[in-house]
Formats: structure tokens, C-alpha cells, sequence
């Protein structure tokens, strides 16, 4: 007995050392149904990126990776899909250092690659980035979008947290783009 126990320790720790997910303890359900309150269930996945593909998200994201996008873990999101698929989209956990704190949000994006919602879990910055109206504005957009505040994205708060947290959805939605490419 002793003996199995130890041999399945090294498998335990590896498996405690898995993040499953950036911003909250273990599986983030509440969160994810937030996102696609439609789903049914949620598969986890994670996907290691190459160095050459790390610098493919940078430039086409214009931001570096943060620590936690790679592995990215990310979860798709299962239920009655219009195509038949059983499959919603995907939801990735992202953050972002805004000029006056943290901001962790949770990006859906629909299998086309548009988002389908971005919500505010934690913010330590500007409260009004939490507002539909500044969110709902991201709806549909995807990683070829522009997103260019001011243009494309009105906000009447910092354009600094503003930019922080439109740089998190561009990088979370070139993250995504990348683990789904063959």
C-alpha cells in the first residue's frame, strides 16, 4: 500500500502544478457561464505555443505574452450550437495591468471568431470598464477588428486603462486564433 502511494505522488504533484485556470481556484464554472450562459458543459484545454509562434501572437497582438498565456489554458464552451456542432466557442481567461491596477477578464469568442462577451472578474482599475457600455462595444469583434480607441471604441474614462484592457482582448483573441490553427 505504502509503496503505490508513493509511486503516485510524483503523477499528484504534476497534476497540482497544472494551472487550471489564471484567476480563480480550481474549475472557473461560474465564470465560464457568465461568458456562454447557453452552454451546457465546458472541456478543458491547454496548448503550449513555439517560440515562433509566441512572436507570430506578439506581432499580430502588438503586445508580449503574459506569463500565463503559454501554456494557455482555455475551455470550450458545449451546448446546442446553431451548425450543429455541439460546440459554442471558446473562453480564455485574460489579464491586464491597466495604469491603476489589475484587470482579469474572461473573453468568449464564437466559432467564427468573434466575441460573444467580455466580462470584468477583478478590477483594480478604472471601475467604468466593467460597464456594458464600454464591454457591449466588443461584441462581434475579432482578431482583425481594429479596436482602436476613439475610432472604433468609445470610452469616456483614462485611454490608458482603456488600452491596457483592449490589449488583453487582442492578444486573448490572437491566443485563441493560434491554439485553433492546425
Amino acid at each position: 500500500m505504502k509503496r503505490q502511494c508513493l509511486k503516485a505522488l510524483p503523477a499528484l504533484a504534476l497534476l497540482l502544478a497544472i494551472p487550471l485556470g489564471a484567476h480563480e481556484e480550481g474549475f472557473p464554472e461560474a465564470t465560464l457561464k457568465a461568458v456562454f450562459p447557453a452552454a451546457t458543459g465546458f472541456t478543458p484545454r491547454k496548448k503550449t505555443f513555439t517560440p515562433e509562434q509566441v512572436k507570430q501572437i506578439e506581432q499580430a497582438s502588438r503586445s508580449k505574452l503574459a506569463r500565463n498565456d503559454n501554456p494557455l489554458n482555455f475551455y470550450v464552451a458545449l451546448g446546442k450550437s446553431p451548425d450543429g456542432s455541439g460546440v459554442l466557442g471558446t473562453v480564455v481567461l485574460i489579464d491586464a495591468r491597466g495604469p491603476k491596477g489589475a484587470i482579469d477578464m474572461a473573453l468568449g469568442v464564437r466559432r467564427d471568431g468573434s466575441i460573444e462577451r467580455v466580462i470584468v472578474k477583478e478590477n483594480g482599475d478604472e471601475k467604468a470598464l466593467e460597464e456594458a457600455a464600454f464591454l457591449d462595444q466588443l461584441k462581434g469583434k475579432n482578431a482583425q477588428s481594429p479596436l482602436t480607441l476613439g475610432k472604433d471604441i468609445r470610452y469616456a474614462g483614462s485611454a490608458p486603462s482603456a488600452e491596457a484592457a483592449l490589449s488583453a482582448v487582442r492578444r486573448g483573441l490572437h491566443l485563441l486564433a493560434a491554439a485553433s490553427a492546425k
